[in-house]
């Protein structure tokens, strides 16, 4: 049994920009995964963000980080991490890819925010997450006053996953502005969604004709890896 002490922090990674989106989450598994994300925004607010991801094998005594952004130009907020025993690391996150229709420009109205989310198994220092958007339907689009003001903060931190104990679903819990709010100035009306997601092996968000539910754009187990290492398949 432990006696209650603490280890020594460890230094898992750089924070070089100071949004208030890119605290940092956690989460581990019972073999000793333990995986560490957080957003930054080296260059500004509105300057392209990064997102880092810290993994440990050991319980968090030691960590491998490497940068894990879903795009170049664009921003990723509020990462959040969902672990199985078999190590099948999953991250979403909100992002607003700049270059989305072949833009060019930054952060201007009428650019769209969607959910992100990707899965990757044991993964390793310099692997990408295969990120995909998984609700067709836009979060939220910049306003001209947001783009005026820079302000990125839309859609605040109200955002969750979850992922089923044998691995085979993951749930996100995620919040859609839709319409002006009726009493706030400059914000929009408010509202929570969730969805659920079986690990597949098709790459496509497929919407069944007459049906809402919607397939994640997962893999299978030895296909989440993204850099192909035959050893683990």
């Amino acid at each position: 049994p432990s006696d209650g002490s603490w280890a020594a922090p460890f230094d898992v990674g750089p924070r070089e920009g100071n949004c208030p989106e890119g605290y940092p989450v956690v989460n581990n598994n019972e073999g000793g995964m333990v995986v560490v994300a957080w957003a930054d925004c080296p260059s500004g607010n509105i300057g392209p963000w990064e997102m880092r991801v810290a993994v440990s094998y050991d319980n968090g005594t030691n960590f491998t980080t490497w940068n894990a952004s879903g795009f170049e130009r664009g921003i990723n907020m509020y990462p959040f991490v969902s672990i199985t025993e078999e190590n099948v690391v999953s991250i979403a996150f909100y992002g607003l890819d700049y270059d989305q229709n072949n833009s060019e420009d930054g952060y201007t109205a009428g650019k769209e925010w969607f959910l992100y989310a990707g899965a990757l198994k044991d993964p390793q220092e310099g692997d990408v997450w295969d990120y995909r958007i998984v609700d067709p339907t836009p979060l939220h689009t910049v306003t001209a006053y947001e783009e005026s003001s820079g302000d990125t903060h839309a859609l605040h931190d109200f955002f969750e996953t979850v992922m089923s104990p044998d691995g085979s679903w993951m749930g996100i819990a995620y919040q859609e502005n839709v319409g002006l709010h009726p009493f706030e100035e400059n914000e929009e009306q408010r509202y929570i969604k969730f969805i659920r997601g079986d690990m597949s092996a098709s790459h496509d968000v497929i919407i069944p004709s007459g049906d809402d539910n919607m397939e994640m754009p997962f893999l299978n187990p030895c296909e989440l890896i993204a850099t192909v290492r035959p050893d683990l398949c």
